[in-house]
């Protein structure tokens, strides 16, 4: 037995066990819609994840020998520095880094170290498709020991300039030079090896 409608075009059948079920064109117009619907929602994820890839963040650990001059004399201690940034756009960065040292240099009389915080602005260029050249130009906060006569502690302009180069989609690695510090007779300068991660 069966029922028609004729507004919607469904037809209403009973399956040999008395049950109901629809058949007509409005059954495949509804599955036509969830189509479109679940296509869209996968392409509006699609361009969610790539927005995120493009403007995403990142983190970087890199291993410095800094060039510190007061004084005392010149030192080299070995730092760790840790560096979180995000892409404000394919040209541009913003980033903030701490610096502390894990290897001072000591000698009789003289002792020397460097611990800082800073912002910079990253803007950026394309060699090829995996590596770019970058310059750093921003402010940072240093606590300096370079001689005998304690730490001095500031805030001054610096910069500078690097290279990075992709390993994956994800993970690049980095090498730059740096002028972190230089005021008052106190300098703090170097290159620093980094490994870096998009996330």
């Amino acid at each position: 037995m069966a029922y028609v409608l004729q507004q919607t075009d469904v037809t209403i059948q009973k399956n040999d066990d008395g049950r109901s079920y629809f058949k007509g064109t409005c059954m495949k117009k509804l599955h036509l819609i969830a189509t479109a619907a679940l296509a869209a929602l996968c392409a509006t994820g699609a361009q969610a994840q790539s927005r995120m890839a493009e403007n995403g963040y990142y983190g970087e650990i890199g291993y410095s020998s800094v060039d510190v001059t007061g004084a005392g004399g010149g030192a080299t201690p070995q730092t760790l520095r840790f560096l979180v940034g995000t892409e404000l756009n394919k040209g541009l960065g913003l980033e903030a880094l701490y610096l502390t040292t894990v290897s001072k240099e000591s000698r009789v009389g003289y002792d020397a170290s460097v611990r800082g915080l800073g912002i910079f602005v990253k803007p950026k260029m394309a060699l090829t498709e995996n590596t770019e050249v970058f310059a750093r130009l921003g402010a940072m906060r240093a606590d300096i020991t370079a001689g005998t006569g304690g730490s001095r502690t500031g805030t001054d302009f610096a910069y500078g300039l690097g290279i990075q180069s992709n390993f994956s989609k994800t993970m690049y690695g980095q090498l730059d030079y740096m002028q972190s510090y230089d005021k008052d007779g106190v300098s703090a300068k170097g290159y620093t090896l980094s490994l870096g991660t998009r996330f």
